[in-house]
Protein backbone atom coordinates (compact mmCIF):
# COMPACT_ATOMS: atom_id res chain seq x y z
CA UNK A 1 0.00 0.00 0.00
CA UNK A 2 1.02 3.27 -0.78
CA UNK A 3 1.62 5.80 1.94
CA UNK A 4 -0.64 8.64 0.37
CA UNK A 5 -3.69 5.71 0.65
CA UNK A 6 -2.43 4.64 4.10
CA UNK A 7 -2.87 8.43 5.12
CA UNK A 8 -6.16 8.96 3.82
CA UNK A 9 -7.16 5.26 4.96
CA UNK A 10 -6.63 6.69 8.42
CA UNK A 11 -8.33 9.98 8.00
CA UNK A 12 -10.94 8.09 7.57
CA UNK A 13 -11.01 5.42 10.09
CA UNK A 14 -10.35 8.98 12.70
CA UNK A 15 -13.58 10.77 10.97
CA UNK A 16 -15.45 7.82 11.82
CA UNK A 17 -14.69 7.66 14.88
CA UNK A 18 -16.03 11.09 15.92
CA UNK A 19 -19.16 10.33 14.34
CA UNK A 20 -22.01 10.33 16.75
CA UNK A 21 -24.26 7.67 17.41
CA UNK A 22 -27.79 8.18 15.61
CA UNK A 23 -30.66 8.33 18.17
CA UNK A 24 -33.97 6.98 17.65
CA UNK A 25 -37.11 7.58 18.66
CA UNK A 26 -40.70 6.41 18.87
CA UNK A 27 -44.38 8.13 19.62
CA UNK A 28 -46.09 7.01 22.24
CA UNK A 29 -50.08 7.12 22.74
CA UNK A 30 -50.65 9.42 25.77
CA UNK A 31 -53.91 8.48 26.55
CA UNK A 32 -55.13 7.15 30.50
CA UNK A 33 -57.76 5.63 32.27
CA UNK A 34 -58.00 9.07 33.75
CA UNK A 35 -58.82 10.75 29.97
CA UNK A 36 -61.87 9.05 29.66
CA UNK A 37 -64.00 11.42 28.87
CA UNK A 38 -67.28 8.60 27.65
CA UNK A 39 -67.93 5.33 26.32
CA UNK A 40 -68.85 5.18 22.67
CA UNK A 41 -69.69 1.97 21.30
CA UNK A 42 -69.76 3.22 17.61
CA UNK A 43 -67.45 1.83 15.08
CA UNK A 44 -65.09 4.32 13.92
CA UNK A 45 -62.38 4.30 11.27
CA UNK A 46 -60.18 6.76 10.72
CA UNK A 47 -59.64 7.27 7.31
CA UNK A 48 -56.45 9.66 7.36
CA UNK A 49 -54.60 11.69 9.14
CA UNK A 50 -52.66 13.66 6.75
CA UNK A 51 -49.34 15.63 8.64
CA UNK A 52 -47.24 18.63 6.65
CA UNK A 53 -44.60 16.96 4.63
CA UNK A 54 -41.93 19.53 6.52
CA UNK A 55 -42.28 17.08 9.27
CA UNK A 56 -42.96 13.68 7.63
CA UNK A 57 -38.84 13.19 7.26
CA UNK A 58 -36.65 10.52 9.36
CA UNK A 59 -35.03 13.46 11.06
CA UNK A 60 -36.79 15.46 14.45
CA UNK A 61 -37.56 18.74 12.88
CA UNK A 62 -37.25 22.01 15.07
CA UNK A 63 -38.88 25.03 14.20
CA UNK A 64 -36.09 27.75 14.53
CA UNK A 65 -38.47 30.87 12.96
CA UNK A 66 -41.15 31.55 10.93
CA UNK A 67 -39.28 30.92 7.84
CA UNK A 68 -36.50 28.32 9.04
CA UNK A 69 -36.55 24.60 10.58
CA UNK A 70 -34.05 22.59 11.35
CA UNK A 71 -32.92 18.86 10.75
CA UNK A 72 -30.30 16.68 12.92
CA UNK A 73 -29.38 13.59 10.98
CA UNK A 74 -28.46 11.96 14.33
CA UNK A 75 -32.01 12.19 16.10
CA UNK A 76 -34.53 10.49 13.92
CA UNK A 77 -38.11 8.91 14.31
CA UNK A 78 -38.06 5.39 14.43
CA UNK A 79 -40.60 4.59 11.85
CA UNK A 80 -42.28 7.28 10.12
CA UNK A 81 -44.64 9.91 11.02
CA UNK A 82 -47.14 9.13 8.33
CA UNK A 83 -47.78 6.01 10.38
CA UNK A 84 -47.10 6.72 13.44
CA UNK A 85 -49.87 9.68 13.87
CA UNK A 86 -52.66 7.79 12.64
CA UNK A 87 -51.72 5.19 14.80
CA UNK A 88 -51.19 7.34 18.18
CA UNK A 89 -54.57 9.24 17.31
CA UNK A 90 -56.27 5.84 16.48
CA UNK A 91 -55.21 4.27 19.64
CA UNK A 92 -55.73 7.26 22.35
CA UNK A 93 -59.57 7.48 21.16
CA UNK A 94 -60.32 4.05 21.78
CA UNK A 95 -58.21 4.70 25.23
CA UNK A 96 -60.56 8.17 25.41
CA UNK A 97 -63.81 6.94 24.42
CA UNK A 98 -63.43 3.51 26.12
CA UNK A 99 -64.37 1.78 22.59
CA UNK A 100 -62.20 -0.67 21.36
CA UNK A 101 -63.73 -0.31 18.06
CA UNK A 102 -61.56 2.62 16.77
CA UNK A 103 -59.48 1.29 13.74
CA UNK A 104 -56.85 2.22 10.78
CA UNK A 105 -58.85 2.18 7.31
CA UNK A 106 -55.79 -0.06 5.86
CA UNK A 107 -56.03 -2.25 8.99
CA UNK A 108 -59.75 -3.23 8.95
CA UNK A 109 -60.63 -2.08 4.56
CA UNK A 110 -64.08 -3.44 4.38
CA UNK A 111 -65.75 -3.07 7.92
CA UNK A 112 -68.45 -0.95 7.71
CA UNK A 113 -67.66 1.73 10.55
CA UNK A 114 -70.57 3.85 12.15
CA UNK A 115 -68.36 7.25 11.40
CA UNK A 116 -65.42 7.85 9.29
CA UNK A 117 -63.02 10.62 9.83
CA UNK A 118 -60.53 12.69 8.22
CA UNK A 119 -57.96 14.74 9.99
CA UNK A 120 -55.26 17.16 8.42
CA UNK A 121 -52.61 19.02 10.63
CA UNK A 122 -52.04 22.01 9.25
CA UNK A 123 -49.31 22.91 11.05
CA UNK A 124 -46.42 21.09 13.66
CA UNK A 125 -44.24 22.69 14.88
CA UNK A 126 -41.73 22.26 17.94
CA UNK A 127 -39.73 25.68 18.85
CA UNK A 128 -37.26 24.34 21.71
CA UNK A 129 -37.75 26.63 24.98
CA UNK A 130 -41.42 27.63 23.73
CA UNK A 131 -43.75 24.96 23.06
CA UNK A 132 -44.62 22.30 20.68
CA UNK A 133 -48.15 23.39 18.62
CA UNK A 134 -50.31 21.99 16.58
CA UNK A 135 -52.94 22.94 14.50
CA UNK A 136 -55.79 20.33 12.71
CA UNK A 137 -59.00 20.21 11.23
CA UNK A 138 -61.31 17.30 10.68
CA UNK A 139 -64.53 15.75 9.12
CA UNK A 140 -66.12 13.14 10.91
CA UNK A 141 -68.90 11.51 8.51
CA UNK A 142 -71.57 9.32 9.90
CA UNK A 143 -72.08 6.14 7.87
CA UNK A 144 -76.00 6.84 7.53
CA UNK A 145 -75.00 9.78 5.29
CA UNK A 146 -75.77 12.43 7.22
CA UNK A 147 -74.25 16.27 6.67
CA UNK A 148 -70.57 15.95 7.37
CA UNK A 149 -69.78 17.58 10.96
CA UNK A 150 -65.81 20.06 10.48
CA UNK A 151 -64.05 20.79 13.64
CA UNK A 152 -60.69 21.92 14.94
CA UNK A 153 -57.84 21.91 17.42
CA UNK A 154 -55.18 24.49 18.28
CA UNK A 155 -52.93 23.00 21.38
CA UNK A 156 -49.38 23.62 22.53
CA UNK A 157 -47.68 21.85 25.54
CA UNK A 158 -44.75 23.72 26.68
CA UNK A 159 -41.26 22.69 25.46
CA UNK A 160 -38.81 24.18 28.07
CA UNK A 161 -36.33 21.73 27.26
CA UNK A 162 -34.06 21.81 24.21
CA UNK A 163 -33.26 18.23 24.12
CA UNK A 164 -34.55 15.80 21.28
CA UNK A 165 -36.14 13.81 23.60
CA UNK A 166 -38.81 16.35 24.91
CA UNK A 167 -39.50 17.29 21.70
CA UNK A 168 -40.57 13.30 20.96
CA UNK A 169 -42.46 13.74 24.83
CA UNK A 170 -44.15 16.63 23.35
CA UNK A 171 -45.21 15.12 20.46
CA UNK A 172 -47.01 12.67 21.93
CA UNK A 173 -48.51 14.89 24.40
CA UNK A 174 -50.12 17.41 21.83
CA UNK A 175 -51.26 14.30 19.83
CA UNK A 176 -53.37 13.49 23.05
CA UNK A 177 -54.59 16.77 23.38
CA UNK A 178 -55.78 16.92 20.28
CA UNK A 179 -57.01 13.38 20.26
CA UNK A 180 -58.97 14.81 23.40
CA UNK A 181 -60.40 17.69 21.28
CA UNK A 182 -61.51 15.28 18.59
CA UNK A 183 -63.18 12.88 20.63
CA UNK A 184 -65.39 15.75 22.51
CA UNK A 185 -66.93 16.43 19.14
CA UNK A 186 -67.37 12.67 18.50
CA UNK A 187 -69.34 12.97 21.56
CA UNK A 188 -71.51 15.39 20.21
CA UNK A 189 -72.96 13.26 17.45
CA UNK A 190 -76.09 11.47 18.02
CA UNK A 191 -75.12 7.74 18.64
Amino acid sequence: MSIAFRVIFLAFLAGCANTPASRHYVLSAEAKENHRIASDKRRIEIVSVRIPETVDRPQLVLTKSANEVSFNEFHRWAAPLRYEVPRVVSRNLSLILDNPTVWLRDDFSGTKPDLRIQVNIERLDAVPGNALRMHAVWMIRSADGGAPRLGNSTVSVPLKETSYDAVAVATGQVLLAFSIDLAKDIKKLPE
